[in-house]
């Protein structure tokens, strides 16, 4: 499934979009890391955002992509990976845009992906676990905030915000 989608027509960047392959885990890595180090600088502290990325391994994301049942999206610009998202069961478990890429729709056309696998699927509702960085994007397309919440990492505290979105279609 590879689709191409014109994104932010007034600078014509055309961004495809494709299943990712565990050989796409070092540029994958890239852009976690540094979405999370420019992005979201403005609501987490330094000690959270080193916590967050600190353990990211492009080799541990290689062997998880082998092993997990996860559906996994990557957005391409002229060959180079700007974007991942996934989809585990009936939850959105990351929608990335490498910070260059930020509004021109990458993310838009990620959470696209995800949300017409869930479909094919006759997944109902989505839910995620969102960075409070990422909390008005999604909120923007329609999921709704049941609450703000925190995770736990190395003895870190991460704020999080728990959010779903019905697929079901409105009357």
């Amino acid at each position: 499934m590879e689709e191409k989608k014109r994104v932010n027509d007034t600078q014509s960047r055309e961004v495809s979009v494709r299943k990712a392959q565990p050989d796409d885990a070092e540029q994958m890595h890239d852009v976690h890391v540094w979405s999370v180090k420019m992005l979201c600088a403005g609501d987490y502290t330094p000690e959270q955002i080193e916590t967050w990325v600190g353990k990211l391994n492009p080799e541990k994301r290689r062997q998880r992509m082998r092993e997990t049942e996860a559906i996994i999206f990557v957005a391409e610009k002229e060959e180079k990976i700007v974007g991942f998202s996934s989809l585990s069961e009936k939850k959105v478990r990351a929608v990335y845009v490498h910070p260059g890429y930020t509004r021109q729709g990458v993310g838009t056309i990620l959470l696209d992906a995800v949300e017409r696998e869930a479909m094919a699927h006759h997944i109902q509702k989505l839910e995620l676990q969102a960075s409070v960085t990422a909390v008005s994007f999604y909120q923007a397309r329609g999921y709704k905030l049941v609450e703000r919440s925190h995770y736990m990492l190395s003895g870190v505290e991460i704020p999080c915000a728990y959010l779903e979105k019905s697929l079901l279609p409105t009357k």
